[in-house]
């Protein structure tokens, strides 16, 4: 299934690959504070190598819930809250389209650059606000969709089928080849950093799972739900093509 491809998948990318702590609670706080989520109940939904759990921990979160598919990625997510020897955080395998949790138990739910990667990215989103309670804030983190995503699409699609074994090293090669147009061309800034060129090509081109889409189409779902924006980064990439674009939402 292809659902099981995206935790083996990522079973490599974030055991071999792990954010810098500090470029990523940097990027945090654009969306938070330490006094918005004091004493809060978070879920992060999609949690990878749980670098975000561990900030919101970090940052006085009475508990906080890691989810991901990927054993992986639960296991260095796992070391890294050790390595910080934090109790308020802890993780568990489970499907963002089937959650475990009952209704409005959560008072924030972080799904960075996770629902694109699922087999139903607008029944992810609708699992995330279930456990949403009222009044409570999600952040989500969206591929977007422009002129060339179809050329991303070829490319992708044309990569994952090369043998895996070989994925770091045509990653490495993408990257040195890349490298001189992302220094030359890039419209802006990159917003997270602390993440090398080649794990960001690995994410693009050999995940087994990638939806696109305009920023519009998820601003509509979340206020058809009764949400108010609060923030949109409208790209966190260095170009188009590549970027999330973000949203930050409450629940009413």
């Amino acid at each position: 299934m292809d659902k099981e491809k995206v935790g083996e998948f990522y079973d490599v990318v974030w055991t071999e690959y792990l954010p810098e702590y500090e470029a990523s609670e940097n990027h945090w706080k654009i969306f938070y504070s330490d006094t918005e989520v004091s004493g809060q109940k978070i879920l992060d939904a999609g949690c990878g190598t749980g670098i975000f759990s561990i900030i919101f921990a970090k940052n006085g979160a009475a508990n906080v819930t890691g989810i991901d598919i990927s054993e992986g990625s639960l296991e260095t997510a796992q070391s890294l809250k050790d390595k910080f020897n934090l109790e308020t955080a802890h993780f568990q395998k489970e499907d963002m389209l089937n959650l475990p949790f009952a209704d409005e138990s959560f008072d924030i739910v972080w799904a960075w650059g996770t629902v694109h990667h699922t087999t139903n990215p607008f029944g992810a989103i609708e699992e995330l606000i279930r456990v949403l309670k009222k009044e409570g804030s999600i952040l989500l983190a969206v591929y977007t969709k422009t002129k060339i995503t179809f050329l991303h699409e070829i490319i992708r699609k044309t990569l994952i089928r090369t043998p895996k074994k070989s994925w770091k090293f045509l990653s490495k090669v993408l990257a040195i080849c890349l490298a001189p147009i992302v220094f030359f061309f890039k419209k802006r800034e990159k917003s997270r950093k602390g993440e090398k060129l080649e794990e960001l090509i690995m994410d693009w081109y050999f995940v087994p799972i990638r939806h696109h889409y305009y920023p519009e189409e998820v601003k509509g779902f979340l206020e058809e739900k009764g949400f108010t924006i609060e923030k949109f980064l409208p790209a966190s990439g260095r170009f188009d093509s590549t970027s999330n674009f973000i949203y930050k939402a409450r629940k009413h």
